[in-house]
């Protein structure tokens, strides 16, 4: 009897554990506003816009806001991100120093871990023949699966709840008939 009782307090836990991170929120994700349609290049301020989104939805006020680079030879350079426009966009005036590629991330305030946003190939120089065309419309894109997964493990755990409680129940009428 004392075994069953080990065994169901375990299962509760582990799937109230289950459940908890089932319907944890993601976090907080970053996306960048259209970048130049020319690329990227050095030797000049950029400014970078992007807007960080709590749980991917709701745009978040991050207390700290910053695009940090690093070069292939593991430079960091950072760069503050000031709020403006509407509520979790800022704007980052990025310098990257040289031509190659750099990988980079966000700062999400100090609550959320920072957002990678991978690798960026930066051109040489602008010379004075070039033009900057005007910026290009980012691709939206919506991910259902990471939405699903969470719903699908709550309801899986809320089974599993039900199916124990049941079981204890049962238990209880075979020991109070006895």
């Amino acid at each position: 009897m004392r075994r069953f009782y080990i065994l169901a307090i375990g299962t509760l836990l582990t799937l109230g554990a289950l459940a908890g991170t089932a319907l944890a929120k993601e976090g907080a994700i970053t996306k960048l506003d259209a970048l130049p349609a020319g690329g990227l290049h050095a030797g000049q301020m950029i400014p970078i816009g992007f807007t960080i989104l709590m749980d991917g939805v709701e745009p978040y006020k991050a207390d700290v806001a910053e695009i940090v680079i690093r070069n292939g030879t593991g430079k960091v350079l950072s760069y503050p991100g000031t709020p403006q426009g509407p509520a979790g966009h800022y704007v980052a005036n990025v310098y990257f120093p040289a031509a190659g590629t750099y990988t980079w991330q966000v700062t999400q305030g100090t609550f959320f871990a920072p957002y990678e946003l991978g690798t960026v190939a930066v051109f040489g120089p602008v010379t004075a023949s070039e033009t900057q065309a005007t910026p290009a419309a980012a691709p939206a894109t919506n991910d259902p699966l990471s939405q699903a997964i969470p719903l699908f493990a709550g309801l899986v755990a809320l089974g599993g709840a039900i199916r124990l409680a049941q079981l204890l129940r049962s238990h209880r009428r075979i020991s109070a008939a006895a």
